[in-house]
């Protein structure tokens, strides 16, 4: 199966996302489509971070967009866990393992089989890949960046992002939810351990406080979106805190991560942490709260009107290869939408893709061959439904 064969050629290529980045994956791409002939533009708006645009055009129509980025998540300290080697597509029972086989090296590949098939067909229109960097840490070099600078003009793009969570293909994902990151330092008296009844609460224990009542909080929300979803809320994603035993610890840190939906505004919610640690820590001891730095410390939810020409065009198209519409839903994360959707203005699915969020970031990911084999035929058939003239505006 051709689509194996290039998802096993992306994985070997390693493009962690912090490492070496997506320049070798890039360059790869380039060559090979340079090399059947596609309109080929690399954009590298941030030195070694290259993105590419890769277009198949058939004469005036509509211009379809399919999007993919090309960096992974690292192996990380899940290294040994791992059953087979993460950078060898490994083959078992109707999976292929390997590291981004699902976040989003399949899907890549049946993109790139796609636009061959569209370049191959008859009628009109475009097809371009949008084939970005850094997605897996803000996007700052990647759709971000590509918003920013100009996209070609567009008309709808869908974002390839894996879109199973329980099944094969179970939602037409047309909210891309947002994230605000920050930090909490929390100080108060350091000092003599034996002496803790005098020195009161420490700064960990301030923290774990903290910590607990973020498992209740509920950010403000100003208006609802068009699809039902709530922010979630994740505590502790780093601590760093304690000196020796001993010693009485008096300063701790925490990160805190709050997954954003439509209707969600920076100030309030920034207002609303604020609020909830100054109650926590109160005359305890001093806390300050600061916000990561680019689009981690704050990168809006959008979402896409399911009237949209581009969604009819998708569940058409999945009508005709997976033999059912999709329910439309908000994704539990977030995508390039953010900037394709919310910066450029291009309507654009959230995710539509092979292979199970739940596997991804961790230990022996994977996707399954039928679902790449399918991701093919629906990308060709979406293309085909778009471009036609009965999906485009």
């Amino acid at each position: 199966m051709e689509v194996l064969q290039v998802t096993r050629r992306l994985v070997a290529i390693d493009s962690q996302n912090p490492g070496p980045g997506e320049a070798a994956i890039a360059a790869d791409i380039e060559a090979d489509c340079r090399g059947q002939g596609f309109e080929v533009r690399r954009v590298e708006l941030v030195p070694g971070r290259p993105n590419l645009l890769v277009t198949a055009d058939r004469g005036p129509g509509p211009h379809l967009g399919l999007a993919g980025h090309l960096d992974t998540k690292p192996v990380g300290d899940a290294a040994t866990q791992w059953r087979s080697d993460p950078f060898e597509l490994t083959v078992s029972e109707g999976l292929a393992y390997g590291l981004g086989a699902t976040d989003m090296k399949g899907g890549v590949a049946a993109m790139l089989l796609a636009l061959r098939r569209f370049a191959d067909g008859g009628g009109s229109g475009r097809l371009t890949l949008v084939l970005s960097a850094d997605e897996e840490q803000g996007s700052g070099a990647g759709a971000k960046a590509l918003a920013e600078a100009g996209l070609p003009d567009l008309e709808a793009i869908v974002i390839g992002e894996p879109s199973g969570l329980d099944a094969p293909w179970e939602a037409l994902y047309l909210v891309s939810r947002g994230i605000c990151c920050f930090e909490v330092e929390i100080r108060t008296a350091q000092g003599h351990s034996g002496l803790s009844e005098r020195l009161g609460r420490n700064a960990v224990q301030l923290a774990a406080d903290l910590l607990h009542a973020l498992e209740g909080f509920r950010p403000p929300l100003a208006e609802p979106g068009p699809i039902p979803c709530s922010p979630t809320v994740n505590p502790g994603m780093l601590v760093h805190g304690g000196v020796c035993f001993g010693t009485w610890p008096g300063l701790c840190s925490v990160a805190v991560e709050i997954r954003l939906v439509p209707g969600m505004e920076r100030d309030q919610v920034r207002a609303a942490i604020e609020r909830l640690v100054g109650e926590v820590v109160g005359d305890a001891g001093t806390a300050l709260v600061s916000y990561a730095e680019g689009s981690l410390g704050w990168m809006p939810a959008v979402a896409l009107d399911p009237e949209t020409a581009v969604v009819r065009a998708a569940q058409r198209a999945a009508r005709r290869t997976l033999g059912a519409m999709l329910p439309l839903a908000a994704y539990p994360g977030g995508t390039d939408a953010t900037y394709f959707l919310g910066r450029a203005g291009i309507p654009t699915i959230t995710s539509l893709g092979p292979g199970s969020l739940p596997v991804a970031h961790g230990p022996n990911e994977y996707v399954e061959v039928d679902q790449l084999r399918d991701a093919v035929d629906l990308y060709a058939a979406l293309a085909e439904e778009f471009c036609d003239g009965t999906g485009g505006p």
